[in-house]
């Protein structure tokens, strides 16, 4: 005798979840709990993610190049190819800057509406495309190198958040859990196009993308629309209509990027909705200070106490005076003050 799921616990398909993209984004987002917080911290930390992409590029490609197995790609176009060279590329090759590219405007789609479903079907089309699928030249990187490179680019990402000096710690930890979650979705979506789990059903759904995508289509395109390529602001559509964020704050017609996305009013539930997009009071952040103080210790002893018992790494990125400064250019403390 079987017994029934109880009424409180929720039935997921598993044919759905590996035959039905929507299927899948769904359920992650509901088992991650990806929703309108995360989505408002995004938009919020548009401008921030946004200012370290050009550095976390250079980054990127100086760690690919570093080792043999994941340049020789850019001239194999296949990590199964353990072959003969002919020749390797550099980083000011012409090969690289088109690939560096490429890699700007995909971290600049990553960076924009989420909201939307052909979002999750491009972040799942990056993943067919590097399996021999989906371009006129085929290219196939084992799943050990991608994942490896969207763990750094993640790595990357949240230290730049993190150690923004004008961001405050509430708002740098909603990004980072935001953020997180998209990258680790992406990170599904590439991943399941590598293994065999569900492959009795995967077929079908392959088959199925296979026929929307046009076999001259090109990279950064999604059903014969160029979805990469926009090095302007990121863009954020809301429900009402769509708004483009730059670092003033406010969309291409000139509202706040908090009206425009309904921020702002009174049911939101995003933590730092109503902060002043200037920046924070200096006497607001006082008293948060003083109130953290207080309230928050570790065995008695107070957090600005500790903090003189901790001397992290210098960090690959950091953002000084509003500009990004790579980890080659940074004395080995930077924010330590002058004595």
């Amino acid at each position: 005798m079987y017994a029934d799921p109880p009424r409180s616990m929720e039935r997921v398909s598993r044919r759905d979840i590996f035959t039905s993209l929507p299927a899948r984004v769904q359920w992650l987002h509901s088992f991650l709990e990806f929703g309108t917080d995360d989505v408002q911290a995004l938009i919020s930390g548009q401008k921030y993610i946004k200012a370290v992409i050009p550095a976390i590029v250079n980054i990127v490609y100086k760690k690919l190049l570093k080792y043999d197995i994941t340049a020789r790609v850019f001239t194999t176009r296949d990590s199964r190819d353990e072959g003969p060279v002919e020749s390797w590329p550099t980083e000011d090759s012409a090969q690289i800057e088109h690939r560096k590219m490429f890699l700007r405007w995909y971290l600049t789609k990553l960076n924009s509406d989420c909201t939307r479903m052909d979002y999750w079907e491009y972040l799942d089309k990056v993943g067919l495309m590097h399996v021999g699928r989906g371009r006129q030249n085929p290219l196939h990187v084992d799943y050990v190198f991608l994942g490896a490179c969207l763990g750094f680019i993640q790595d990357s990402l949240f230290e730049a958040i993190l150690s923004h000096p004008r961001l405050e710690m509430h708002r740098k930890i909603a990004i980072v859990k935001a953020l997180g979650k998209v990258i680790w979705i992406q990170n599904d979506l590439i991943e399941r196009w590598h293994n065999t789990d569900g492959s009795e059903y995967t077929q079908e759904e392959a088959d199925t993308l296979l026929g929307k995508i046009q076999e001259d289509e090109r990279e950064g395109y999604l059903h014969g629309k160029k979805v990469l390529g926009d090095d302007g602001s990121s863009v954020f559509t809301s429900r009402t209509g769509s708004s483009k964020s730059s670092d003033s704050g406010k969309t291409s017609l000139g509202r706040p990027i908090e009206e425009a996305t309904h921020l702002g009013d009174g049911i939101s539930r995003c933590p730092f909705s109503g902060m002043a997009r200037s920046g924070p009071n200096p006497a607001d952040l006082e008293r948060q200070r003083a109130t953290s103080t207080r309230s928050l210790r570790v065995n008695g002893t107070a957090p600005d106490v500790l903090q003189q018992y901790h001397s992290p790494g210098t960090p690959r990125i950091r953002i000084i005076d509003g500009k990004t400064v790579l980890k080659e250019n940074l004395e080995p403390n930077p924010f330590e003050p002058n004595k």
